[in-house]
């Protein structure tokens, strides 16, 4: 019974393999549609959009602090500073993680510089649930991602005092990150102007421009890939860091990243900690509400348990760890990540979902396209939803 479930899964799935390949990584793509009510997605909705505003607000007050605060305290990197206050830009797209519980709806991180999931919420998930004759919450979500990522593309292009269709604008990803890949192609595809995939690594620059991967110069980069990655990065011939030649270009306006460096800012889980510390008095002046954000700190002896350790640029799961009490710790380590400072939040539980006959807990997020609430989808893991956690096609 379950090898008929699992190829009927697989069949289904390989029809749709050119724009999802990762679908069977571990048995990633749930053959299965989770009903969620009209009511979850709108209060899911609303929640993005207002913590959107408070993470917005308290970026702002994060790039006011000098640097040994922003070095020291909230674990940016020294190389960043001057972009994160310099540039303006707004980042296009950006993804909340939320945990639902009987009182309310609780923010559990934003991945605002280089989310993914995006395939799988924007296109994926309408094709499963009319699959099975169920309607999809995110209907209109496709024609307002394209409308707001051509709009976005414009607006960088005024950036860089260019117009869109005189820009050559790349879409880069790892060559053998296949789902980073199948993310900026998809989203390639909804680009009305010019535009060309690049593997990260075989973008060049110099003291006057980036380039391509056949030697043009490159004017838009829409990248999955993060920031403290680049200012890692070294030319392996050479042994030069790259971000040496890259910031200065950003800083110049010769060349304009999606997302820009202005969201790293909100991607630092740090910045959680800090609204926190703020409090919920500060926003409330600007009308703003702290109901969906959980009490994050710094330092674990600010926190009891139960509460979730996890790195400040931390992503997919990584080196999180549940602390529920002196004998009960939940870890998902990885050594890529344990370099990190650390922020320490309030513990809640997931709810559940059930599916093929097993329990799993559930994450629903919700995507902000320049500013706009659009886009919600689940994924079901274990203790810690990480890389290994499953999507599961929501619908009413």
């Amino acid at each position: 019974m379950l090898s008929n479930v699992i190829d009927t899964r697989r069949q289904f799935y390989e029809q749709y393999k050119d724009i999802f390949c990762w679908y069977d990584v571990d048995n990633y793509a749930c053959y299965d549609v989770l009903e969620v009510a009209p009511s979850t997605i709108e209060r899911v909705r609303r929640a993005a959009a207002s913590v959107w505003q408070v993470l917005t607000k308290a970026g702002e007050v994060m790039k006011r602090f000098d640097d040994q605060t922003l070095v020291e305290e909230f674990d940016y990197p020294e190389e960043t500073l001057r972009l994160i206050r310099s540039n303006t830009q707004a980042p296009f797209i950006a993804r909340c993680d939320f945990a639902l519980t009987d009182d309310d709806i609780y923010l559990l991180e934003c991945n605002a510089e280089v989310a993914t999931f995006v395939v799988e919420t924007f296109k994926m998930n309408g094709i499963v649930v009319n699959h099975f004759g169920k309607a999809d919450p995110n209907i209109n979500a496709e024609s307002v991602l394209k409308r707001e990522l051509n709009k976005y593309i414009e607006e960088s292009a005024r950036y860089l005092d260019k117009a869109p269709d005189e820009c050559n604008i790349v879409f880069a990803a790892l060559s053998k990150a296949p789902e980073d890949i199948g993310t900026v192609e998809y989203l390639r595809s909804l680009c009305k102007y010019s535009s060309r995939f690049c593997a990260v690594e075989n973008l060049e620059m110099d003291e006057d421009y980036c380039y391509d991967d056949t030697g043009e110069i490159v004017d838009v980069i829409y990248r999955i890939y993060p920031t403290e990655w680049m200012v890692s990065d070294e030319d392996p011939k050479l042994g030069v860091g790259l971000w040496n030649y890259f910031e200065p270009l950003i800083y110049a306006r010769k060349v304009a990243l999606i997302n820009p460096v202005s969201s790293f800012v909100l991607q630092n889980k740090a910045l959680m900690a800090l609204i926190t510390e703020l409090g919920s008095d500060f926003f409330s002046t600007d009308g703003l509400d702290c109901r969906n954000f959980l009490p994050t700190f710094m330092a674990p002896d600010q926190i009891k348990p139960p509460y979730v350790a996890k790195p400040t640029w931390g992503r997919e799961g990584r080196e999180v760890q549940i602390i529920k009490g002196a004998d009960e710790v939940i870890t998902n380590p990885d050594p890529e990540y344990t370099h990190y400072a650390k922020v320490y939040q309030q513990y809640v539980d997931l709810p559940c979902a059930f599916t093929e006959g097993e329990e799993y807990k559930l994450q629903l997020s919700c995507f902000l396209i320049n500013g706009i609430p659009e886009g919600v989808a689940a994924r079901i893991g274990k203790d810690v939803i990480s890389n290994n956690s499953k999507f599961i096609p929501i619908g009413y």
